[in-house]
């Protein structure tokens, strides 16, 4: 399966690095960070609610703080979230929805070995989709140069923070593919069901009613602002994205054993 993904996997690993890539040079080309505080002031709340930072964070900690608004950012996050969500969804869906997965369990393998190899072949997905941004922002860091202070070796830990973030994903993902007979349903469920937990961490920075809701959005656990800027995790984040991944891993297997294939 990654051997006949490669292709588009590689497309999308790409996309993912070079807009990490930018982010640094674009950050060059304000020049001194400190005279943007007095803008960023009169941005409005909804802004920073997406972009999960305040701008005395952005103050305090200064350019590792702005390089950390490429990983909260939207479109990385749509990037990546598109490669695990597609993977995942073609390694078992995919398969079904074809055929091919009968000529799979032709060969002397049981289910378990089956699932057991896409739950491999997802975490290796997931750990090419976090080390990607990282290896496209050290690039970018050690050709523009931006004004600032920066540890690199925090990248290793940013690209921890959004390992955890997308397993909790590909976890999910597992169980959609395995429940699912088409690749566009289960790519369809999987991405409705993050749209809700963006929305509902987005809005309960705004909100006071979904306040309460929080906690159970997986975007409620991703700092990525404090692994870039500080170089530190939280355990209990940490904890709770990689729980979210397992349960969702061993949901897909059950389901995925015991229910009936599509001839």
């Amino acid at each position: 399966m990654l051997r006949r993904s490669a292709v588009g996997l590689s497309a999308l690993l790409f996309g993912i690095a070079a807009f990490e890539l930018i982010q640094p040079v674009a950050i060059k080309s304000f020049g001194n960070l400190d005279r943007l505080q007095p803008f960023l002031e009169l941005v409005p709340p909804s802004f920073w609610a997406l972009m999960n930072v305040t701008p005395d964070f952005l103050g305090s900690v200064g350019l590792a703080g702005y390089l950390s608004l490429g990983y909260t950012h939207p479109a990385f996050l749509i990037l990546s979230s598109t490669t695990v969500i597609w993977f995942g969804s073609r390694v078992l869906a995919g398969e079904m929805e074809r055929g091919s997965i009968q000529f799979s369990l032709a060969r002397p393998i049981s289910r378990s070995q089956l699932y057991l190899s896409r739950f491999i072949a997802m975490i290796v997905v997931t750990t090419l989709t976090a080390i990607a941004g990282p290896f496209g922002m050290a690039i970018g860091m050690i050709f523009s140069r931006p004004e600032g202070t920066f540890d690199f070796s925090h990248l290793l830990v940013v690209a921890a923070m959004v390992w955890v973030l997308f397993w909790s994903i590909a976890g999910t993902t597992l169980l959609c593919s395995a429940a699912s007979s088409t690749m566009s349903r289960s790519i369809g469920i999987g991405i409705g069901l993050l749209v809700v937990s963006y929305v509902i961490d987005y809005f309960s920075a705004l909100w006071a009613a979904l306040k309460p809701l929080s906690p159970f959005s997986v975007f409620h656990y991703y700092q990525p602002s404090t692994a870039l800027a500080a170089g530190t995790l939280s355990n209990r984040d940490v904890s709770i994205l990689v729980a979210v991944g397992l349960a969702g891993s061993l949901a897909g297997y059950i389901v995925f054993v015991r229910r009936d294939l599509p001839v």
